[in-house]
């Protein structure tokens, strides 16, 4: 099943399961069965960001580098206005001087989950989407705190286009072009620490609610991005998140 955020004329954002033909409103990511409006083909509807106000997105760190003793990687959380969907600008800041995409998948939580074992995990993940966790890497040089700066930009959170129910997260591929140029291309069987481990080792830590978002990080080959670029993040079986990139 494929899932999207959808703003209506009215300006109400709902979730939906997205057809050609009719698309239908869902009430629950809990409960896909609770079914609501009939909205319409999917090429006629307007798909934004798949999170809404109140989700809480979670961006790992060093999932892709070996396993070095943790029982987790290391995770920050990526500010909500920091976050944009498929087709919106990347607005790159004054001041930075290099700024780079990247590309990594994302669990979508679908029911609530706090210390749950990694058997239990998947349970609580209503399905898949793609992510670029676009970051100033210079930023890291001059604070405290070498990630969050320079991943809290406004427009630095990219999520979509949409949510893919069915999907293996482990073993799919994993690409991202620059102005149509492959840069990665990889898969992600790469990674460290499963989905479900990793969904479970966030619970640690906090409760997860639907519409949370876990994103498992990303692999080293990577490029800085410019005024001017197109990147895209593709996901075998989610899709292709575009957004061009604008310097500020």
């Amino acid at each position: 099943m494929r899932i999207g955020r959808i703003r209506l004329n009215t300006g109400e954002e709902v979730w939906a399961r997205l057809d050609p033909e009719h698309s239908i409103e869902l009430h629950d990511l809990a409960d896909l069965g609770r079914e609501g409006r009939d909205l319409g083909p999917v090429d006629a509807l307007t798909v934004v960001k798949p999170v809404t106000a109140t989700s809480t997105v979670v961006c790992l760190l060093g999932n892709w580098k070996g396993r070095d003793g943790r029982d987790g990687p290391s995770f920050f959380v990526k500010p909500t206005s920091s976050l944009i969907g498929h087709g919106e600008t990347i607005v790159l800041p004054g001041g930075c001087r290099t700024v780079v995409f990247e590309p990594e998948i994302a669990a979508v939580i679908g029911r609530p989950c706090r210390g749950v074992a990694p058997s239990e995990a998947r349970a609580h993940v209503v399905g898949w989407t793609c992510v670029n966790d676009v970051t100033a890497t210079d930023l890291g040089l001059v604070t405290n705190f070498p990630f969050l700066p320079g991943k809290s930009f406004d427009s630095f959170g990219v999520l979509g286009p949409i949510i893919e129910t069915e999907l293996d997260p482990d073993d799919t591929a994993l690409r991202a072009r620059i102005n149509g140029r492959l840069v990665t291309d990889t898969v992600t069987s790469r990674m460290n620490w499963s989905t479900d481990e990793v969904v479970s080792w966030v619970s640690r830590f906090m409760t997860l609610r639907p519409g949370d978002v876990i994103c498992f990080g990303t692999p080293p080959e990577i490029e800085p991005i410019r005024g001017g670029d197109v990147v895209e993040v593709e996901v075998a079986g989610i899709g292709s998140l575009r957004n061009p990139v604008a310097a500020g």
